[in-house]
């Protein structure tokens, strides 16, 4: 098992609770959470299991290992004192903060490019694998070989993702906390449309719904980034948040 890559930044009262996608890691997230500790937000990154691990490691976990994950992470900032926290998740993370708003009380939450829709579509858990192997330096029929053998552990990786995001989907209109909802217009892997699709079925008055045009899957590192990063700390900014000291 690798290290983890988990990550915090102390940087005030404030928390954010800062959620990477799937078939990434903490690092895809480090721009966007230095930025919120620039402006004032002490952030915590928690790295999923076996997300940047070899393929047989990854396999071996599942969604609801990672949403364990990510309310292991909420609840480490509330031991650390931090008793408002907003949830900003990119992608898969995004559903996460979704499925968590649900669940809990956060101050906020910010889902970029979360793909829940009752059409839902997914990042192949092949293409994952792929770009892993890569890394370890197998391509070819090698690696074709290699994700043929892992069929069975791919077919119960995707058929509990599928579940685990139609169930978000279901509770949606459970979800009423602040919710800043950003989409790439040229997303690669879902259809922009699935930010109407939250933006329509979420119970809260407090929500706005921003498009990048020329940004991506990976809205936080697209050529928009910037703009994505003010519109983010412009919308945390603007809740009442107490200025609770944190112990």
């Amino acid at each position: 098992m690798s290290a983890d890559r988990s990550f915090m930044i102390k940087a005030g009262n404030r928390a954010v609770l800062l959620l990477h996608g799937f078939a990434g890691t903490t690092e895809d997230v480090r721009s966007l959470g230095e930025h919120l500790a620039e402006n004032g937000y002490t952030v915590y990154a928690p790295n999923f299991r076996g997300h940047g691990d070899e393929p047989a490691l990854f396999l071996k976990t599942t969604p609801d290992m990672w949403y364990e994950d990510a309310v292991s992470g909420y609840t480490f900032l509330e031991k650390e004192g931090y008793h408002e926290i907003a949830i900003v998740g990119v992608a898969m993370g995004g559903v996460f903060a979704l499925r968590m708003a649900e669940s809990f009380s956060p101050k906020a939450i910010v889902p970029l490019c979360a793909n829940v829709n009752k059409k839902m579509r997914y990042i192949p858990v092949e293409k994952y694998l792929m770009k892993q192997l890569r890394k370890e330096g197998i391509s070819g029929d090698e690696a074709e070989a290699m994700l043929k053998s892992y069929e069975p552990e791919i077919d119960t990786m995707a058929n509990a993702r599928s579940d685990f995001y139609k169930q978000v989907a279901k509770d949606i209109e459970k979800i009423k906390v602040p919710t800043m909802i950003g989409q790439g217009c040229q997303d690669e892997e879902i259809e922009a449309d699935d930010a109407n699709y939250i933006f329509k079925h979420i119970h809260t008055p407090d929500k706005q719904l921003c498009f990048y045009q020329s940004s991506g899957h990976d809205i936080v590192n697209d050529g928009e980034k910037d703009i994505l990063e003010e519109d983010v700390v412009y919308f945390l900014d603007d809740l009442n948040w107490f200025e609770e000291e944190v112990i």
